[in-house]
C-alpha cells in the first residue's frame, strides 16, 4: 500500500466519519427531551434587555 492508496482510504473514512457524526448530532438535537431547551433558547432574542 503506497501513499496514494492510503490517502484515498483516509479520505473515504473521513467522509464516512463526518456523515456518522452529522447524523448523530441531528438525531440528538431532534430528540423530544431537547425540545424544552431549544424552546428556551429560541426566546432569547425576544427577551427584554434589562
Amino acid at each position: 500500500m503506497d501513499l496514494l492508496d492510503l490517502h484515498g482510504t483516509l479520505t473515504t473514512l473521513w467522509v464516512v466519519w463526518f456523515f456518522v457524526l452529522f447524523t448523530g448530532i441531528a438525531i440528538w438535537a431532534s430528540r423530544p427531551a431537547r425540545r424544552q431547551a431549544f424552546d428556551a433558547a429560541r426566546q432569547i432574542p425576544l427577551r427584554d434587555a434589562e
